[in-house]
């Protein structure tokens, strides 16, 4: 009986189901659905790892192959992301979302819950600047979202604000700096742009993102970007947020400052180190491979 059930399964497995590509595009855009989705090289999971798009954010549908598509993302990046990642749209759907009210996931990670309630089961996970619907605020300190799938469910007030809101000028150094500390010990990621992993250039440009600022996917984008901060010897006149890159024939790396000589950044995982030779977090060679450092607010 057993072995019977087994054969049925196996053979149940191999009846060629009707796949994707015979499926017509429903729209011309995606909205992404999960919390962190895959953008990569090639329409294979083994494909290298290009770039990552987060929850609420949109991408133009370019091609259907199987259960993967080729999008291009907000910043301009191509690749392929497996259909189930977003919600296909058309122009009209796309309009709708892109204009109601939404929250900005401010927090390294949050959790969205089936009740205003910490204890309840959880609907959905969310990184740092996923984009939900807002739906109404629920006293108590919680406001109730849905996602672009539409789920609803509730969020800790605290873990996001109004999406269209702005740091302001004078608090944008303090915050920006607060914002990567935040991340501090996320793990390395090739081709990762979120808060839970991320490489160098996904590191700034998630923490940028999260106070308002939208810059260049990668080092080489972020590095033509900005004013040129003509720095000297002692760093005295680098500011908190300005970026720093690094490389020998071409800029290869991107870091954060914190002022002066001290800078935070995505290498192994995220951390500290400082142009002083003095400090704890000195590490000789980034400073024989300082290429410039630029300054965007």
């Amino acid at each position: 009986m057993h072995k019977r059930i087994v054969f049925l399964v196996i053979a149940f497995c191999l009846i060629p189901f009707k796949c994707f590509s015979e499926e017509p595009l429903k729209g011309n855009f995606g909205i992404i659905r999960v919390p962190v989705a895959n953008l990569r090289e090639e329409p294979a999971h083994k494909a290298e790892l290009a770039d990552q798009e987060i929850m609420g954010y949109t991408v133009q549908l370019l091609e259907k192959k199987e259960e993967w598509c080729k999008v291009k993302t907000e910043s301009g990046y191509e690749g392929w992301m497996t259909a189930r990642s977003f919600c296909e749209v058309n122009e009209t759907q796309l309009t709708k979302w892109k204009e109601c009210q939404k929250v900005r996931i401010v927090k390294v990670y949050a959790t969205i819950y089936s009740k205003p309630d910490a204890k309840s089961l959880p609907v959905a996970g969310a990184s740092m600047n996923v984009l939900l619907k807002k739906v109404d605020n629920v006293l108590g300190g919680w406001i109730e979202v849905e996602t672009p799938d539409g789920q609803k469910g509730y969020l800790k007030s605290g873990d996001c604000i109004d999406a269209t809101k702005k740091v302001s000028a004078e608090d944008l150094s303090k915050s920006i700096i607060s914002t990567a500390k935040m991340m501090m010990g996320a793990p390395y990621l090739w081709g990762g742009r979120s808060s839970v992993a991320c490489d160098c250039s996904g590191f700034t440009s998630t923490v940028f993102l999260a106070n308002g600022i939208r810059i260049g996917r990668d080092s080489r984008q972020q590095a033509v970007e900005g004013n040129e901060v003509k720095y000297n010897e002692n760093f005295s006149n680098v500011r908190p947020g300005d970026l720093i890159f690094f490389g020998q024939e071409r800029v290869t790396h991107v870091a954060i400052s914190m002022g002066g000589k001290d800078f935070i950044h995505q290498s192994t995982n995220v951390h500290i180190t400082s142009f002083d030779p003095n400090s704890r977090y000195y590490e000789e060679s980034y400073k024989k491979k300082l290429k410039a450092i630029r300054r965007f607010f």
